[in-house]
C-alpha cells in the first residue's frame, strides 16, 4: 500500500512539474471577435471587480456605447458628444463585452532607443525585447506626446452588430498635439481579435494628465526623451 501511494506521489510531481509555468498576470473576458462578427455587445465583466490599486484594464463599454480605462484600480470611461468632442467620467463601475487586465501589476521602468516613436516602431520595439517571452504584457507610458490620435465607439440604439464595419458606426476619432497623459497598453503575439485587432500584437487606450481625454489609441508620435515606458508581466 505503501508503494502504491508513493508510485501516485511521484507521478503527479512529475506531470505537474512537467506543466509549462503561466507568468503572465494578465486575463481576458470575451473576445473581440464575438462582438464585431456575432454582436455580443452586453457586459462580460464589471471594473469593480478589480478595483485594486493594482489593478489595469481596458475595452469598449458594454454596447459599444464609449471606451474604458482602469488605472491604478479607477474605472474611466469616454462617451461622445459630438463630431468635436467627448466626455470623461470617472465613474464607481462599467461593463464591457469584452476586456483584458491585471489585478497584480508590478510595472518596471524599460528604456526605449531614443529618437521619435510612432505606435508601429513602439509595438516592433516591444516584440524585440520581449522576443522570447511568449506571454502577454502590461505596458504603460507616461509623459508627453507630440502627436496622438484615439477614437472612441458610439454604436447608435439598437444597431444590430455582425461585421466590423457596423460595430463602428459612430465611431469618432479625435485628433491632439503636445498632450500630456498615460498610455496603458497589453502587448501579445496570440490574441489576434481576442483582445487585438487581426493586425497588431498591440491594443492601447489613452487618458491625458487633466483626465479629459480618453480613447482607444491609433496614432502616436512620441519622444524618448519626454516619456517613460513601464512593462508589467
Amino acid at each position: 500500500m505503501l508503494k502504491y501511494l508513493l508510485f501516485l506521489l511521484t507521478a503527479a510531481c512529475i506531470i505537474s512539474c512537467g506543466k509549462p509555468t503561466q507568468t503572465s498576470t494578465i486575463k481576458v473576458v470575451g473576445k473581440m471577435s464575438e462582438v464585431m462578427w456575432q454582436g455580443e455587445l452586453d457586459g462580460k465583466i464589471s471594473t469593480d471587480s478589480i478595483n485594486s490599486p493594482t489593478s489595469y484594464g481596458l475595452g469598449p463599454s458594454a454596447y459599444l456605447k464609449g471606451e474604458l480605462l482602469v488605472v491604478e484600480g479607477k474605472t474611466f470611461e469616454s462617451k461622445v458628444i459630438d463630431s468635436l468632442s467627448h466626455e470623461v467620467s470617472d465613474v464607481a463601475a462599467s461593463q464591457a463585452p469584452f476586456f483584458v487586465y491585471t489585478t497584480s501589476s508590478e510595472l518596471v521602468p524599460v528604456p526605449l532607443a531614443s529618437g521619435a516613436i510612432d505606435f508601429k516602431s513602439l509595438e516592433h520595439q516591444i516584440d524585440s525585447m520581449y522576443s522570447t517571452y511568449d506571454y502577454p504584457l502590461l505596458v504603460r507610458i507616461d509623459g508627453l506626446f507630440s502627436q496622438l490620435t484615439v477614437h472612441s465607439v458610439n454604436l447608435p440604439e439598437g444597431t444590430t452588430v455582425s461585421s466590423p464595419d457596423q460595430a463602428h458606426q459612430g465611431l469618432v476619432s479625435f485628433h491632439y498635439k503636445d498632450i500630456k497623459g498615460t498610455l496603458i497598453g497589453f502587448f501579445s503575439r496570440h490574441h489576434k481579435s481576442i483582445f487585438t485587432h487581426h493586425d497588431t500584437f498591440f491594443h492601447a487606450h489613452f487618458i491625458s494628465e487633466d483626465r479629459r481625454v480618453l480613447g482607444h489609441v491609433e496614432q502616436l508620435q512620441m519622444s524618448t526623451l519626454s516619456t517613460q515606458l513601464k512593462v508589467s508581466k
